[in-house]
C-alpha cells in the first residue's frame, strides 16, 4: 500500500467515524435507564420507547411529515426534471441566471428563506396550510433535483431523441420514449433524497407551521425545549433504522450510479 492510498484510507475512516459516532451515542442513550442521560448508562431499560408510544403528538406529526415529504418530493422531481431539461438541452439568453436562481437555496440561509416565506404566506392568507409547507419545501428541494437529473441528462446522448424524431415522434414523445426511461434511476434517487430532506427539514419549516399542525422535526424540537429525557433518543433510533433500511433498498434497486455529482454535471453542460 503506497503512502497516498494509506492517507486516503485513513482520512476516509476518520470521516466515517466522525459521522457515525454521534449516531452510536443516540442509539445507546435510547436504552439508558437514567432520566437525565447519565453517561455511561447506570442501567438499561426500554421505558423511553414505552414513553414514546404514549405521546400522541409524535404520531400525528410523523404522518403529517410523511405526507408533506411525499408530495413535496414528487413536485420537486417533476419541476426539477423540467428545469434540468431546459438547462441541458437548450441555449437561451439568461440561462445562467435561471440556473443561479434555481441553485440559490443551497447558499441562502434557510432561516432567511423561512422568514421570507412566513411574510409571503401570511400576507397571502396561506400561513399554516399544507400548501404553504409544500411550496416552501419545493423551493428548498429544487437544487438537488436539478443537479441529479441534470448530471444524468448530460451523459445521455441526444442521438436517441434525434432517432425518435426522425421516425416521426414529436419532441415531447421523443423525450418520454427515448430519454425518460434512461433517467429512471436518477429520478428514483432524486425522489428519495428529496423525501428525506423534506421529512427532516426544520430550520425554515418552523417559520410557516401553525402550532396545531406541527411536523415531526418541529415537534421534536419543541419537546426538547421542555424535556431532556431520552425519549427523543428512542424516536431518533427508530428514524435511523428506517433511514438505513430505505437507503439499502434504494441502493439495491438503483445502484450507486444513479446519483451524479453537481460538479461533473455542470462542467459537462458547459
Amino acid at each position: 500500500m503506497n503512502r497516498n492510498r494509506a492517507f486516503t484510507l485513513t482520512a476516509l475512516l476518520l470521516g466515517l467515524a466522525f459521522l457515525v459516532t454521534p449516531l452510536v451515542f443516540v442509539v445507546v442513550n435510547s436504552f439508558n435507564d437514567s432520566g437525565y442521560g447519565a453517561w455511561p448508562p447506570p442501567g438499561w431499560s426500554l421505558r423511553w420507547y414505552e414513553r414514546l408510544a404514549e405521546q400522541d403528538g409524535f404520531g400525528r406529526a410523523a404522518l403529517r411529515s410523511l405526507g408533506i415529504a411525499a408530495v413535496a418530493a414528487l413536485a420537486a422531481v417533476a419541476a426539477g426534471t423540467a428545469a434540468a431539461v431546459s438547462l441541458t438541452r437548450f441555449r437561451y439568453p439568461g440561462r445562467g441566471l435561471v440556473e443561479s436562481l434555481l441553485l440559490a437555496p443551497l447558499i441562502v440561509p434557510k432561516v432567511a428563506i423561512g422568514l421570507g416565506a412566513f411574510i409571503l404566506f401570511l400576507q397571502a392568507g396561506f400561513y399554516g396550510s399544507d400548501g404553504a409547507l409544500v411550496g416552501l419545501h419545493l423551493v428548498l428541494l429544487l437544487p438537488f433535483t436539478v443537479n441529479i437529473v441534470g448530471g444524468a441528462l448530460v451523459r445521455i446522448p441526444l442521438v436517441y431523441e434525434q432517432a425518435a424524431r426522425d421516425l416521426g415522434a414529436g419532441p415531447v414523445r421523443a423525450f418520454v420514449s427515448a430519454t425518460l426511461p434512461q433517467l429512471r434511476r436518477s429520478l428514483l434517487a432524486a425522489y428519495v433524497l428529496c423525501f428525506m430532506i423534506s421529512f427532516d427539514e426544520v430550520d425554515a419549516t418552523v417559520f410557516v407551521v401553525s402550532p396545531d399542525q406541527l411536523t415531526l422535526p418541529v415537534s421534536m424540537y419543541q419537546y426538547l425545549q421542555r424535556y431532556q429525557d431520552p425519549t427523543l433518543a428512542a424516536l431518533s433510533t427508530i428514524l435511523i433504522g428506517a433511514t438505513f433500511a430505505l437507503v439499502a433498498v434504494v441502493m439495491a434497486t438503483a445502484g450507486t450510479s444513479a446519483v451524479s455529482g453537481l460538479h461533473s454535471g455542470r462542467e459537462r453542460r458547459r
